[in-house]
């Protein structure tokens, strides 16, 4: 056993085989507990089994992250993932007894202080990847423990099943797997290596409402730190709530049984692992909130498909999948942004925060779930169209505040795979105001490919107050076609400050040459962007076929 008391780079694996340990045994025992109380209460009190049991669990996310997130920037965060583990061992104990003994409350009590040490857990674990790997490395180590979780969740969701089916319902021998488990968590937890504590002077607020209030404030002055907040967010209100529909669904649409059912997220836990996994290649060395933008849009198309073709046991699983995949896409960025932009000293306070409102996700997800079941009387699968549209909205409001993400991510990955981009001059200096003439927006959009941190300035009247045009797409301004355009230069002077180039965009059909005029007297000496077109005939095999050539310059 030395290999596990070695401080060597090996640190990251075991943290990441304690997390998947700990996610593992979270799922069996939820499971567990649900498998039970629905064999003892029957079939009919499925939803109100799963509802309860999904609030139980998620109530200490909301009291307790707040704390842990404090003492995660107070002491070594080490020493708190050591200490959590031998709590998750004697709680696996108490579980067990509850389950032999056939005791609901117990076996309620058992989940939700298993889920307190998981939000004790949280922030540590999260918060010591940036001190276990290089900041580069973030992205993937990201990647790495999402899928791996995932992983685990897989194999929970299959094991609670399966041990359940195999063994007659021997519920009491799921209960001591979940005390086996425990203890090995808590021994590859022992192998991580002891990382300096950030000391930070806040104590722990029993208000830890007014705390979070107080971290969002702090979170609120690093930009689009707030937007990866609530996209880590949603992704667990969305999770939890597919989660917990699987089973009626299957039950509803597919005819099969609440355990039949439980095998069915799995191919959403495996798409999310499979997900986190490309996340984390297609990211590289550097973060890209843009992937989790698309993949927003594509967990809405998924969800409305499952509706669609809830008939079909083979087509939902295939969705299923899908979901996952383009679900793991969402998150990681996310994940992965908050992590690297969030400050040294409050990382664990962002975190637990992070979490806090994840977890209220997760709650909402289970009153969701019993609002469409039992208030309105809907079926499972028109549950997952409620969640399409639902999340298609969602997408379009974080999309326009990452849009100085979106924008360079959509161009760089999805546009130059359609489109040939050349560059015929040098780049700009940021003090130089661009001016862009074109009857096309796809012109204006190509230059994020060029300067990422550009901030697009459109002339427009309609649109400006309604519907808050400024104020959702963060890389896109509406400014003033009238007279009062000095508001204008001050926007300008502030962007270029932060280092950001800003161009004017005018449309050749659309916009009066003196508009154009008026502005370049205003803002004196600027450089023009043009771009020339030509079409190419490329071949491929025996084919021809054409493709646009576009060519760009500053002068």
């Amino acid at each position: 056993m030395r290999w596990l008391f070695r401080t060597d780079p090996r640190s990251f694996y075991l943290l990441n085989a304690t997390q998947f340990l700990g996610a593992l045994n979270d799922n069996v025992f939820k499971l567990l507990v649900i498998y039970l109380l629905i064999h003892v209460k029957g079939a009919a009190s499925a939803n109100s089994v799963l509802s309860l049991a999904g609030a139980i669990f998620v109530i200490p996310f909301l009291l307790f992250s707040s704390g842990a997130g404090v003492l995660a920037d107070r002491i070594s965060k080490r020493t708190i993932i050591v200490i959590t583990k031998v709590m998750e061992v004697v709680i696996m104990l108490f579980g067990m007894l509850a389950v032999s003994f056939t005791w609901e409350f117990g076996a309620y009590t058992a989940l939700f202080l298993m889920a307190t040490q998981s939000a004790v857990f949280g922030p540590s674990k999260y918060g010591i990847i940036p001190e276990l790997v290089e900041p580069k490395m973030v992205s993937k180590a990201n990647g790495s423990m999402t899928s791996f979780t995932y992983l685990a969740i897989i194999l929970g969701t299959f094991l609670a099943s399966f041990i359940t089916d195999i063994t007659n319902k021997n519920f009491v021998f799921v209960a001591g797997f979940c005390v086996f488990v425990a203890i090995v968590g808590l021994l590859t937890s022992l192998g991580i290596r002891r990382t300096e504590p950030q000391r930070s002077p806040k104590k722990i607020n029993p208000l830890f409402l007014y705390e979070i209030y107080q971290t969002l404030r702090h979170s609120w002055k690093v930009p689009h730190l707030i937007t990866a907040i609530f996209g880590t967010s949603f992704f667990l209100f969305i999770g939890a709530f597919t989660q917990l529909n699987i089973i009626p669904f299957a039950m509803q649409s597919l005819h099969l049984t609440e355990i039949e059912g439980g095998y069915l997220f799995l191919a959403t836990a495996v798409g999310i692992a499979i997900g986190a996994v490309i996340a984390g290649q297609l990211s590289k060395d550097k973060v890209e909130p843009g992937l989790s933008c698309i993949s927003g849009f594509f967990i809405s198309f998924f969800f409305f498909l499952l509706y669609f073709f809830s008939w079909s046991l083979w087509l939902s699983i295939l969705w299923l999948s899908c979901l996952g995949i383009v679900g793991g896409g969402f998150l990681i960025p996310f994940d992965s942004f908050i992590q690297v932009n969030s400050p040294d000293e409050k990382r664990g306070q962002v975190i637990a925060a992070a979490n806090f409102f994840s977890f209220v996700g997760v709650l909402f997800a289970s009153f969701c779930l019993y609002a469409i079941a039992e208030e309105l009387g809907l079926t499972a699968a028109s549950g997952f169209a409620f969640m399409g549209a639902l999340t298609f909205i969602a997408s379009v409001i974080i999309t326009g505040r990452l849009s100085s993400f979106f924008f360079p991510f959509f161009v760089n990955k999805i546009l130059k795979r359609f489109r040939i981009v050349k560059l015929s001059s040098s780049l700009p200096e940021v003090k130089q105001v661009l001016i862009l003439q074109s009857n096309s927006w796809w012109d204006a959009l190509l230059l994020f490919g060029f300067l990422p941190k550009l901030k697009l300035f459109r002339p427009g009247h309609h649109g400006r107050n309604f519907p808050w045009f400024n104020g959702w797409i963060d890389s896109i301004r509406l400014i003033p076609t009238d007279e009062n355009r000095q508001r204008v230069l001050k926007e300008i002077a502030a962007y270029q400050s932060q280092g950001y180039f800003v161009c004017l965009f005018f449309h050749k059909k659309k916009d009066d040459d003196t508009l154009l005029k008026a502005y370049q007297k205003l803002l004196g000496k600027v450089s023009f962007v043009h771009g020339t077109k030509e079409r190419l005939s490329k071949r491929l095999l025996f084919f021809t076929y054409p493709q646009k050539q576009i060519t760009m310059s500053f002068e």
